[in-house]
């Protein structure tokens, strides 16, 4: 029998999505706006509210020596969602939680600097009820540590005396390790382990099945290119300026390789790129989209991306955008199968969740600011609502949606930040949020005229 790797229920949709015909039945109690009514600020404002109520009731847990933490997935911690929490959480009005999450994530570290990049909680499976835990444990943090550090540092007022002497040795090795023992080829470019190692779990013909290390991400060296960015800040504000430096290169030189290695001309589109073959992974995902995030392209390859890829109705822009593969692409599905020829222990199983074609709230997160960033203002207003649209309508938390109905899928006790900011995006735009800017730790974030646009006053409440 397979081994779930997260304990996913599957359920038949619960929004009302406008648009859909038949109209989903949704009990009166669970209905937050009615299909058909143009949400209003006070319809905006109550979704916030009771969600920040949720946030605060199911997602703090308490780690024995580090203390109070947030996590949408149990006790379990997933470092791209720890980044993503805290977005959420400084618009609940927190900005210390994120500090112990990233604390216990660092005190995982082995003394080559590699992190896990799951950390099981404290009463994690036993490895014969999940034979994934071994592959889990074997791959890397995913590079948002140094950005998680900045974002908690700026939303401080850019205080950085939280993070210790030894913090900052743990997070520039960390970094380190992804610079040298996750780039097989020495080209430059790292490489995933896997395809559930890039958090998508079930890309497997992107980025293989485990244990494969062929994949050069797209996504994973532009979030590495901002972790640079975001490792300068913190190596300036912390006194080291020759480290300072070292990560202002590394990351110009990251930007210039995955402009001459990943961009592809022709197709107007980031790829992959093959170790084992030196050629691009011809998969049109959503990891192409995300150099918009990290601010890599021209403003005219940007453009590209924009009118040929995301706003093209035969590839991302699905009724329900963006789905995680092109609708184009031979692999696109809504519905996970195990593909052939796979050893068990390595595949998932059926319906599992998916990132073939998948709504997820990371990717629309990502790309709507990436929008943002290039002043296609439009488009991430239209993808910001579609977010809100497929999501607000249902009190249930969903992990990911059908991008062709809009049907809430992965439903159960789930609170991470990337699905709930599905709901805060539009007011983030309209207030001119900005999480992705990499900027000094003496520039604090903003997010007063978010917090009061979405009627959010005072502290965030942990709840053991």
């Amino acid at each position: 029998m397979p081994i779930k790797r997260r304990n996913f229920i599957k359920v038949g949709a619960y929004s009302i999505l406008a648009g859909i015909t038949p109209p989903l039945r949704l009990g009166a109690e669970n209905a937050l706006f009615s299909m058909g009514d143009v949400p209003t600020r006070e319809s905006r404002m109550k979704i916030a509210a009771e969600l920040v109520e949720i946030m605060e009731k199911h997602g703090t847990h308490k780690h024995p020596t580090e203390g109070y933490y947030y996590s949408g997935y149990g006790e379990s911690l997933f470092t791209w969602e720890t980044y993503l929490d805290n977005i959420v959480l400084l618009h609940a009005g927190d900005t210390n939680l994120g500090k112990n999450a990233l604390r216990i994530n660092l005190g995982l570290q082995r003394e080559d600097g590699f992190i896990p990049r799951h950390w099981p909680g404290m009463n994690p499976p036993r490895a014969e009820d999940n034979v994934y835990g071994i592959y889990e444990g074997e791959e890397h943090a995913q590079p948002f540590l140094f950005q998680v550090a900045l974002f908690l540092s700026r939303a401080n007022g850019g205080d950085t005396s939280w993070i210790t002497d030894e913090m900052y040795r743990r997070l520039k090795k960390y970094l380190g390790h992804w610079t040298t023992a996750w780039d097989r080829d020495s080209n430059g470019l790292s490489e995933w382990a896997s395809a559930c190692h890039t958090g998508e779990d079930n890309q497997f013909d992107r980025a293989g099945v485990w244990r494969s290390y062929f994949c050069e991400g797209a996504d994973l060296n532009s979030f590495m290119y901002l972790d640079f960015l975001a490792a300068e800040k913190i190596a300036i504000a912390k006194g080291h300026p020759d480290d300072a430096a070292a990560f202002a290169k590394a990351a110009r030189e990251k930007k210039e390789l995955i402009q001459k290695l990943m961009w592809d001309e022709k197709d107007g589109f980031y790829y992959d790129r093959d170790i084992r073959t030196g050629k691009p992974i011809r998969i049109k995902s959503l990891a192409g989209l995300y150099p918009l995030w990290a601010g890599i392209p021209d403003q005219a390859q940007a453009k590209r991306l924009v009118d040929e890829h995301i706003m093209n109705p035969k590839e991302f822009w699905s009724a329900y955008p963006l789905p995680s593969y092109a609708m184009n692409e031979p692999n696109y599905t809504q519905h996970h199968v195990p593909p052939p020829m796979i050893d068990t222990y390595f595949a998932l199983e059926d319906g599992h969740c998916n990132w073939r074609g998948g709504l997820w709230p990371h990717g629309n997160y990502f790309v709507t600011h990436g929008l943002q960033r290039y002043g296609f203002d439009r488009e991430a207003r239209l993808l910001a609502e579609k977010s809100y649209e497929v999501s607000a309508p249902d009190k249930s938390v969903r992990e990911w949606y059908n991008a062709e109905t809009g049907e809430g899928l992965g439903g159960h006790e789930l609170y991470a930040g990337a699905e709930l900011l599905m709901r805060f995006t539009s007011t983030e735009l309209e207030t001119g949020f900005q999480p992705m800017l990499i900027e000094e730790t003496s520039k604090p974030i903003q997010s007063d005229k978010l917090r009061a646009a979405l009627g959010l006053k005072g502290a965030f409440k942990i709840q053991s």
